[in-house]
């Protein structure tokens, strides 16, 4: 993502996330991991809440913390798929 502006690189991270938390939904480990989500989900709204102030550089890294959480149990799972995420 060299060179995309802050707001874009933050506002794509965001999409990003939004997609991994469906497909770990969609793949029923909501239910086997219920607080992983909760993690995840809660760092997501923190990233939702400093893009909308403007501080993108703490949106991003809020966003990837949440992702870093469902890719772990993605990898775990044996779930991990390239091609979808």
């Amino acid at each position: 993502m060299a060179g995309l502006e802050p707001k874009k690189r933050a506002k794509k991270d965001l999409d990003k996330l939004a997609k991994i938390i469906s497909i770990f939904r969609s793949l029923g480990l909501d239910k086997k991991y219920p607080k992983v989500l909760e993690y995840a989900e809660n760092y997501g709204k923190d990233a939702k809440h400093f893009f909308d102030k403007g501080d993108y550089f703490s949106s991003f890294g809020a966003a990837n913390y949440a992702y870093g959480y469902i890719d772990a149990v993605l990898l775990i799972e044996g779930k991990k798929d390239e091609h979808i995420l």
